[in-house]
């Protein structure tokens, strides 16, 4: 058996000329690591390399929708068909099933080390300086999961340039100039670095956030902004409607749930039942979607969707670890919402499980036959392939449904080789 080798495909595009695809030949794909998935069969993966034929997605992003169908179904793409894109402009954002073949390609010297690699002490030196940023970033914004513990362990075994490289990456990343509070034990961290450049660096970004370096200190500051009364949590001066979503934005950005409540004199769940939805509502759903629990989270959910709100309004993160029939009501909100997307970013790992009678709750099957028909008799296709129902929902629905959008679309008269049939035909291989 050979090393082996990557193989580039290019596929004409009319906006960017052509775009190129990954892929191992049959040597390299027998030495990749094994995934924790099985590869998919022989009929699935001719009919995934026929809709990347028809859908030439760009990078990883384009395609990790359809690779999430995949996955959902208990399967991984064969690399001789597709692997991560691995240049130092489009790495990254591919699924994290993936990750093993992206490390191992690198760590092998095969492709460069790039953003979408895992950055370790052992490997930290073989980045260039500009992908190693991304790096940093990600493990700074991952440490908050284990109070910054694997990241102090990285920088022990670093140089003081890799250190101050580091800590010039603690920041709030383009949201607001300045640190979030969460990073205060970050920096505090570094005061005690043996290299001044680095405690230097740490201390002038201290300096700059001031008495602010906390969430609590931030949650004073805006509990001075607010009124509580029996029913209600509302500002004292409300903002311009034209401002009211900047109003007070780095603030909010600054703060959790629990500790604004607390400010408050409240519990954070009576807060969630008190804030006027119409006044400093979203800013306190942003903060809830980020830091609020599942109770919380629940109530506000609750509150819009009695509101009639669709799900552009409600973010998806309010509906994690909700009880089964707010979730199903959430489902019904991304129904109404104008961004077809959002129903296959709401099942997340469901993605796949749509049944017929949820589907047809769903304008976005009303569709079916009508562009069907507007491609037969007038030359008309969707306005782009996010607003393609035989695709959006060849990604979401079950197999029985998708062999009914299949069929439906079979008896308006579109031919059986028609590639807008491509991702139904990769869900009933699947």
């Amino acid at each position: 058996m050979g090393a082996g080798q990557l193989i580039t495909t290019k596929h004409r595009d009319l906006d960017t000329g052509y775009i190129s695809l990954r892929s191992a030949d049959e040597d390299l794909a027998a030495r990749l690591p094994e995934l924790r998935l099985p590869r998919m069969s022989e009929q699935a993966r001719a009919a995934f390399r026929a809709v990347l034929a028809y859908e030439r997605p760009p990078a990883n992003g384009s395609v990790a929708d359809v690779l999430r169908l995949v996955e959902a179904r208990g399967f991984s793409a064969h690399p001789c068909d597709w692997i991560p894109e691995y240049s130092w402009q489009l790495g990254g954002r591919h699924p994290a099933l993936y990750q093993p073949w992206v490390d191992w390609l690198s760590e092998q010297g095969l492709t460069k080390f790039h953003k979408g690699n895992t950055l370790t002490a052992e490997n930290c030196k073989r980045w260039s300086k500009g992908q190693r940023r991304w790096a940093l970033i990600e493990m700074i914004r991952n440490g908050r999961d284990d109070d910054f513990r694997a990241l102090k362990d990285f920088a022990s075994t670093q140089p003081g340039s890799i250190r101050a490289q580091l800590v010039e990456e603690i920041d709030a990343w383009g949201s607001f100039v300045g640190c979030y509070p969460w990073q205060t034990p970050l920096l505090e961290y570094f005061l005690n670095d043996r290299v001044a450049v680095v405690r230097d660096i740490a201390a002038h970004k201290l300096g700059k956030m001031g008495a602010f370096t906390t969430e609590e200190a931030y949650a004073q500051k805006l509990a001075g902004e607010l009124i509580v009364t029996a029913d209600c949590v509302r500002y004292r001066e409300p903002p311009e409607a034209h401002m009211m979503f900047v109003h007070f934005y780095k603030d909010f950005a600054c703060v959790n749930f629990d500790a604004l409540a607390a400010a408050l004199g409240l519990a954070p769940t009576d807060l969630a039942r008190r804030a006027d939805l119409d006044d400093v509502g979203q800013q306190l759903i942003n903060v809830a979607a980020r830091t609020g629990d599942a109770e919380v989270r629940s109530i506000l959910a609750t509150r819009l969707l009695d509101l009639g709100k669709a799900g552009e309004h409600i973010p998806l993160a309010m509906f994690l670890g909700v009880a089964p029939p707010s979730w199903k009501d959430g489902l019904r909100a991304m129904f109404a919402s104008p961004y077809w997307n959002s129903v296959e970013d709401y099942l997340g790992s469901k993605t796949g499980s749509l049944d017929s009678a949820m589907m047809r709750e769903w304008p976005c099957s009303h569709y079916i036959s009508k562009t069907v028909i507007a491609e037969l008799e007038r030359g008309e296709l969707p306005v782009n392939m996010a607003y393609d129902p035989l695709r959006v929902l060849g990604k979401v629905v079950d197999k029985h449904a998708a062999a009914e959008v299949r069929d439906e679309a079979l008896a308006a008269g579109m031919a059986p080789d028609n590639p807008r049939l491509t991702m139904l035909k990769l869900n009933l291989a699947l």
